[in-house]
């Protein structure tokens, strides 16, 4: 698998004309195979693009030629990486978003983070899917959808602990 994956890459980056370096981590997870692309090298800003917008083509298009060149039914996920930018990334919005769970905490209201790309609005749900007190949840269509993240009244935290004991009693 690993050298169809390097062929279709070097092939990619041959008809973008791009000389870089590039290491193709696989792992399993469950039943999913986790395809990790990281570039490295000086003056690669153009591959990240603004607030990552070519990384993201980039992985989607490496995604589609994958799918045409995998065996059918290989079940995975690109993740491609530019000199740990996406890494830092992810860290920081991380950080914004338990910020935000603090404040609709503290203030006992929803709060609405900015218009997001999908993988940076995954983030923000995994981020905050271990605290009981907030929901979050996807509104808005298009390139205006954004996280908003919900803190729970005590009605809804009683419901949801009596729907957690029925489960472990059963």
């Amino acid at each position: 698998m690993e050298k169809i994956i390097k062929k279709e890459i070097d092939k990619l980056l041959s008809l973008l004309s791009i000389d870089t370096e590039y290491d193709i981590e696989i792992e399993g997870v469950d039943d999913m195979q986790v395809i990790k692309i990281s570039f490295a090298g000086d003056n690669l800003g153009y591959l990240i693009g603004n607030r990552g917008r070519h990384l993201d083509s980039l992985q989607y298009i490496i995604s589609l030629i994958l799918r045409k060149k995998l065996p059918e039914g290989t079940n995975y996920r690109v993740v491609v990486d530019v000199g740990g930018y996406k890494e830092d990334r992810s860290k920081k919005i991380e950080e914004m978003a338990l910020q935000k769970a603090d404040d609709a905490r503290i203030l006992g209201e929803p709060i609405e983070l900015p218009p997001m790309m999908p993988s940076d609005r995954r983030v923000v749900h995994i981020a905050l899917q271990i605290f009981d007190d907030i929901k979050t949840e996807s509104i808005g269509e298009g390139r205006e959808r954004r996280v908003q993240i919900i803190p729970l009244g005590e009605k809804e935290l009683e419901i949801k602990d009596t729907e957690e004991d029925e489960e472990s009693e059963e």
